[in-house]
């Protein structure tokens, strides 16, 4: 008899944190499991195979399959897969989790029979307990954090399981290699849970309002985060930090500093000092004080923050909930410009209730940071979200808790953004977008301006901030072009020729800052000498560490 296991599905483009803590925590517990990558639809055929076929020294499929349903847009394949598994014969329990799953649990076990249960908000224990009982016969509806079926076929929810200590639980599994550049190993790791913020179209922030109301947001230890990098520097390699924390900062820019010191003095104390590590992280536009990232680049080593723009126009920012003013976008830009670190950020450029307006506003935002890489996209309306609850209430939206669509406030804010879409697909959400590329070259830039000031050139910061300003300016010069074309009148009966008269200039200038960055990260390894560029590599450690929202408009349309 071979060793019961279980196999834990999920996005691994980077390490997968959400299933490598259920991985670790499950270790600790006794029980084996195997981590299986399932990126895109295409990986199907080779998912169930792995599944059904076992892997490594195991001959029988896996006790317990957990696929994760954090992303709304992903869910239909992990759906596809479940059914794939049953049809295929295998009569084992097949349970999901994540921020969709744990807000459509009920409508998931009433639809889809394949699936036997959810593990509902942090499953770390949850899916442990699940292990128990399944291995030996125990009750399922004794578990905290499941929904599942009763006798009868009815869905129930247990009660809500109890959140972890983030302290005391398992490190994330690390199996495999660590993802690098130019030979510097990479990592991701989370020193918080939450975020103090409640955006209105933020799945992840209603995730956790659920399971804590009001307290949002949970703190590892400076302590523990520290143990955990020096852990992952002396034993893996480790020298670049990805903070996967939906906020890294605390809100009280004082209380801040104090943290960032406080991580910075326990490293110090093991022998990790200024030049030895890097950070990257993500803000809120409030969260970008001069004091704060003064401490964050000098005490962390930051060479990369993810700012949550998302939004220039006062209108926006009012229906996106972003406790934020214009000014505050534009004060964050001035403070990361002084200190030279580099930034990328997102634009939800279209919302319920865009204007022309707001769209016309955040393209002159655009035209005054071109040399801060971006992407931009659409809100999307995701389970458990404010934003979702309103546009229902309003019916404003169609389809189902799958899938929601909604049309933009009037007939012109609509034609500008299928022009949009239909214009920057390629650029922005295609398979090789150009927008991501850019986010990782200048990575690149950073990481070699970083550990190897010997050898840097001013060169190549200059030509990654060229290639971003230049992108940035065609983007904003394609999108006043449509904005001004919609408010001409001109008729939508000529919309095909105009989007493919942009598109021709749009593709060309594509091509040309995509041929100067890959040969400027050629160069910057010819120099180095060492590893390749993350480009290269094709992780997607250097673009936003949350996906772009517009991605998700994206995989939903194409």
């Amino acid at each position: 008899m071979r060793e019961k296991w279980i196999a834990l599905v999920g996005p691994e483009y980077e390490e997968n944190l959400s299933l490598r803590y259920l991985a670790s925590s499950l270790t600790a517990a006794g029980y084996a499991s195997r981590i299986i990558a399932f990126n895109r639809p295409g990986d199907l055929p080779r998912v169930l195979a792995a599944i059904m076929d076992g892997q490594g020294d195991a001959d029988e499929p896996p006790l317990l399959v957990g696929l994760s349903l954090a992303f709304q847009w992903r869910a239909q394949d992990f759906l596809a897969l479940a059914i794939a598994l049953r049809e295929s014969g295998f009569g084992g329990h097949i349970t999901a989790g994540g921020h969709f799953a744990t807000f459509a649990c009920k409508e998931l076990l009433t639809d889809f029979r394949e699936l036997d249960s959810i593990c509902r908000q942090e499953a770390e224990q949850t899916i442990v307990s699940l292990a128990r009982a399944l291995d030996g016969g125990g009750e399922l509806s004794s578990i905290a954090g499941l929904a599942l079926r009763d006798a009868s076929g009815a869905v129930m929810v247990t009660p809500d399981p109890a959140l972890p200590d983030l302290t005391k639980l398992p490190r994330p599994d690390r199996r495999g290699n660590a993802a690098s550049c130019f030979g510097h190993g990479i990592a991701p790791l989370v020193g918080s849970r939450g975020c103090y913020a409640n955006c209105s179209f933020c799945c992840i922030a209603a995730w956790h309002e659920v399971s804590q109301p009001g307290k949002r947001y949970r703190l590892r230890t400076p302590e523990d985060i520290a143990g955990e990098m020096f852990d992952l520097w002396s034993e893996r390699g480790v020298e670049v930090f990805v903070f996967h924390d939906d906020n890294f900062f605390l809100p009280g820019h004082a209380k801040n500093v104090e943290r960032i010191n406080a991580i910075a003095d326990a490293l110090l104390e093991r022998g990790l000092g200024p030049g030895t590590f890097a950070t990257v992280v993500k803000a809120r536009p409030v969260d970008v004080d001069a004091a704060v990232f003064h401490a964050l680049v000098h005490r962390l080593g930051c060479i990369r923050v993810y700012v949550g723009i998302e939004t220039d126009a006062d209108q926006g920012l009012v229906t996106l909930n972003r406790w934020a003013q214009s000014k505050q976008n534009h004060r964050a830009v001035e403070v990361v410009r002084a200190l030279g670190l580099y930034t990328c950020f997102n634009l939800l450029l279209f919302d319920p209730d865009t204007t022309v307006d707001s769209i016309e506003r955040n393209v002159k935002f655009l035209r005054s940071a071109p040399e801060l890489p971006f992407n931009f996209g659409r809100v999307e309306l995701y389970a458990g979200t404010p934003l979702l609850g309103r546009m229902q209430l309003e019916e404003r939206c169609w389809g189902d808790y799958l899938q929601w669509n909604y049309a933009l406030a009037t007939e012109g804010v609509e034609r500008i953004y299928r022009l949009a879409m239909k214009c920057f697909h390629a650029r922005n959400f295609g398979d090789d977008a150009l927008a991501n590329r850019i986010m990782g070259t200048r990575f690149d830039v950073e990481v070699a301006r970083f550990f190897h000031a010997d050898v840097f050139r001013a060169s190549w910061l200059a030509q990654g901030e060229a290639l971003s300003r230049a992108l940035a300016i065609d983007t904003a010069d394609g999108l006043a072009a449509i904005v001004a074309r919609v408010k001409s009148d001109a008729p939508a009966s000529g919309d095909e020729e105009f989007c493919a008269q942009i598109s021709v200039g749009l593709r060309a200038q594509e091509r040309a800052i995509g041929r100067g960055a890959k040969a400027l990260a050629r160069e910057i390894a010819g120099v180095l000498g060492r590893g390749k560029p993350l480009t290269e590599i094709g992780d997607r450690v250097a673009t936003p560490l949350q996906d772009t929202h517009g991605r998700a408009q994206k995989e939903i349309r194409s």
